[in-house]
């Protein structure tokens, strides 16, 4: 699992196994947040592409490397919009995730601050989980 937190929230997401299999196949995965360590989103239905876990982990390497000073992600299920910013030496992840609930949609804007330790092992148990997620069992 990849963790990020500060003093208040924490972010989870992990990929868990192969949906399908194709060129860009869906991951299962679940997504966490909490504050002060108590769960605000806790879903296990998110279903994220695997190029947007591979777009996430380059662009939080291009961060730390300089190359750049933001990386801006949105993905489809559940439609989680992440956008991580280098500000005065820390980085600044601020999350906005909406899950449809009774069809009506729950959105709200969290942020949390880290500094380029974390933002590493972060990536790196993202890059690590998605290395090691199994594909799915085949049925008879």
């Amino acid at each position: 699992m990849a963790k990020i937190r500060d003093d208040c929230l924490e972010l989870e997401l992990t990929p868990r196994r192969y949906q399908e299999m194709d060129d860009d196949p869906f991951i299962l995965s679940i997504l966490e947040l909490l504050e002060n360590k108590k769960a605000i989103i806790h879903d296990f239905s998110a279903v994220l592409l695997e190029s947007e876990y591979k777009l996430l982990i380059s662009g939080i390497e291009m961060l730390i490397m300089g190359i750049q000073d933001m990386i801006h992600l949105e993905t489809i299920e559940p439609l989680l919009i992440l956008s991580i910013n280098k500000e005065n030496g820390n980085y600044s992840f601020k999350i906005k995730i909406k899950l449809e609930d009774d069809s009506k949609f729950n959105s709200n804007l969290f942020e949390i601050t880290c500094n380029k330790e974390k933002l590493e092992s972060f990536a790196e148990g993202l890059k690590s989980n998605l290395e090691n997620v199994k594909k799915p069992s085949k049925l008879p």
